[in-house]
């Protein structure tokens, strides 16, 4: 019997299970409780490391909490806690509990571009109008800013690991320190910064002065390309940007050219344009026109290609059923998610335009994960792709496509709009949706590793898997709060860290001003079905004051409905190791799951310095203005031209709803945080 066993060796067994089979072992006994109890470091240390939520046994707690940097964790005092945050972080992402969102941005409402540090908490971002503005990520407070007037329209911007890059009209990449890391005597060996950089950095620090300097930056060097960059993308520590045929690679520390890749839009004479690049520390990724391509950094030579323009990439497709979204549209929070069913099919019937390119790629922190997107919607994964490149296997068994969305929404046909890949999951938005996607829930233990090999969730056939699909357990979710394919084809920049979501999305929509908005027929009127459920949630207008700003004193968050269908469900009953809290232990060893309701933490309507209108002076296109057939928007959805219901109420006119000078309408931060309460 296994309770005649040694301690030591009890405790080597249960280091192999999970945190599911460990609840229900916890739970099958009192005396296993009372073990538990005594040996709780141990076995939550273990578990630790087999959930992958630490690297390795030898890491002591406080070093496993300062190398993760996540917030939730700093206040954890045990191995046991630890586990339960973290698990709780995975069943959050994949629609099994809670969120919150808050938001970034004042007048002018002009968002263009996110980048995101959540170890130091800064959400710097770049303006429509010209400008670059940093926030704190926690209290949405503006820390730092950077004039309409230096930096240009429609910026791009890259940062990572305290180096923001952005571009200049022109060929010029200007690079910025964070002043916190940075240290006199630093500095690059050459591409030195010029005299217009350090004159933007007094100014700023004049008029955002602080003795602490948290979210200021200054300069650190000015990179010009040999050519026009038409894409570029920097990954700590190297910026690479391609021209037409060539690619280069600098390393910003030093702000030398290290890397020169030619020909990389292969041998075709017609050359297109470049979609998007990428990098890893062996590799450069290039979406061009016709084809993905991906280069070796060691000898520059092309290592895989992947054309465009083909009905099917993979020989087993997954169709998404947007469903479960389209039904808690107009009755969800800003935060709630859903679980989306999938479909495998092995047709191309769903494909009615598919002669689509590659418009963007990433690859995972390791270099090994390819997920791309395909500009009619489809993305498609392939879990260590140089196992293709290789020959080990062939692309199509190797490749896991996921194709349209059904039911159809009309008889339009969707198109990509962004995409983002961190930590294992992605963030693809389409005019369809918007859907975070967990690659593999085995990973951190959110699918039993076991189970997953003995039958699929997604009811993808074995001998497929073993052929070599990527990726056969992911788990696909949607944001229901989103479905409205006018503002999704407007999303500018979407981007993602292990907690948070980030993505543009228009200050109408936020839950105070929402119902301001819908009267006055810029959002489209609620279904019936929700008419009657939100009537007593939503804001009363103010129109008597003549403002036309929602009565946000009176607004109260509507409540959250049902957090989407359970990932692992066997016909319809819940399985019983989805979670791992045995609620009915002893309170000194109780766990205490959140339940699927949702809060909404509102930010400041007006960023501190912006209370009034901006005048910005409007700066033409030049024709030598990077990412000018991305930033004029030629792919925006027209807007809304349905009739209204005849139960709905009548939009206000402009007259009635006061100066829109005034309204709260425009691009802001939108930020979905599935950390854990």
């Amino acid at each position: 019997m296994i309770d005649t066993l040694p301690t030591e060796l009890v405790l080597r067994i249960l280091a192999y299970l999970p945190l599911q089979a460990l609840r229900n072992f916890r739970l099958s006994a009192r005396k296993w409780n009372d073990f538990f109890v005594v040996n709780q470091s141990t076995i939550y240390h273990h578990a630790a490391v087999l959930h992958n939520f630490v690297d390795d046994l030898d890491m002591l707690l406080p070093q496993a909490k300062a190398a993760r940097g996540l917030r939730f964790l700093q206040d954890v005092p045990d191995w046991y806690q630890y586990c339960q945050k973290y698990f709780q972080l995975q069943r959050n992402w994949a629609g099994q509990g809670s969120a919150s969102a808050k938001y970034y941005g004042g007048q002018p409402y002009d968002i263009h571009r996110i980048k995101v540090d959540e170890e130091h908490g800064l959400v710097i971002t770049t303006h429509n109008f010209g400008g670059l503005t940093v926030f704190d990520m926690d209290t949405t407070e503006v820390l730092w800013k950077l004039s309409a007037g230096y930096v240009r329209r429609y910026a791009h911007c890259e940062y990572e690991n305290g180096f923001l890059i952005f571009d200049r009209i022109g060929v010029s990449k200007e690079v910025w320190r964070l002043e916190t890391l940075y240290s006199e005597g630093d500095g690059p060996v050459t591409s030195y910064p010029d005299e217009s950089q350090f004159e933007a950095w007094q100014a700023a620090s004049q008029e955002w002065p602080s003795t602490l300097r948290r979210g200021h930056f200054r300069p650190w060097a000015l990179i010009d390309t040999p050519e026009f960059g038409r894409a570029y993308r920097f990954v700590y520590p190297n910026l690479l940007v391609s021209g037409l045929r060539k690619a280069y690679l600098w390393d910003v520390r030093t702000g030398e050219l290290v890397l020169e890749v030619d020909n990389v839009q292969g041998n075709t004479t017609d050359t297109g344009d470049i979609n998007y690049v990428e990098l890893s520390a062996t590799h450069v990724f290039i979406c061009s026109s016709s084809a993905l391509r991906v280069f070796s950094r060691q000898n520059k030579s092309l290592v895989l290609e992947v054309p465009s323009y083909q009905l099917a990439y993979g020989d087993l497709r997954l169709a998404v059923d947007r469903g479960p979204a389209a039904a808690r549209h107009g009755l969800a929070s800003p935060s709630e998610i859903v679980r989306i069913p999938v479909e495998p099919i092995d047709t191309t019937a769903l494909y009615t335009a598919s002669y689509a390119e590659f418009s963007a790629v990433h690859v995972s922190r390791d270099g090994k994960d390819i997920f791309a997107q395909l500009s009619d919607s489809r993305v498609v994964a392939i879990r260590d792709f140089m196992r293709v490149a290789r020959g080990e296997v062939a692309l199509k068994k190797a490749t896991l496509e996921i194709g349209k969305t059904v039911p159809p929404q009309g008889m339009d046909e969707h198109f990509s709009i962004y995409l983002a890949f961190e930590h294992g999951r992605t963030a693809v938005i389409t005019t369809s949706g918007i859907y975070p996607m967990t690659l593999d829930p085995t990973h951190h233990g959110l699918l039993d590793r076991e189970r997953a090999a003995r039958e699929n969730a997604n009811r993808i056939p074995r001998a497929a898997i073993d052929a070599g699909l990527s990726f056969p357990d992911i788990v696909i979710t949607a944001l229901p709060y989103y479905h409205d394919r006018r503002q999704l084809g407007k999303v500018s920049c979407v981007q993602m860290t292990e907690t948070k979501m980030f993505f543009v999305w228009d200050a109408m929509y936020k839950p105070e001003n929402i119902d301001f908005f819908r009267r006055l027929g810029f959002v489209e009127p609620l279904p019936k079905s929700a008419q009657t459920q939100t009537t007593a949630s939503t804001a009363p207008v103010s129109a008597a004051s003549g403002s036309g700003v929602p009565n946000q004193e009176t607004f109260t968050q509507p409540e959250a409905g049902p957090s989407g269908t359970n990932p692992f469900t066997e016909h319809g009953t819940e399985d019983a190791n989805t979670g791992w809290d045995p609620d009915d232990l002893e309170a000194s060893a109780e766990i205490t799951a959140e339940s699927a309701t949702t809060s909404t933490d509102a930010g400041p309507e007006v960023a501190a310095g912006n209370s009034g209108m901006v005048t910005v002076d409007f700066v033409p296109y030049d024709d030598n203005d990077e990412e000018e057939w991305e930033d004029a928007n030629d792919g925006e959805v027209s807007s809304f031209d349905g009739e209204l219901d005849d139960e709905a109420e009548i939009p206000m006119s402009i007259t009635e709803a006061g100066d829109p000078r005034l309204w709260p309408a425009g691009p802001i931060v939108f930020c979905v945080d599935f950390s854990p309460v």
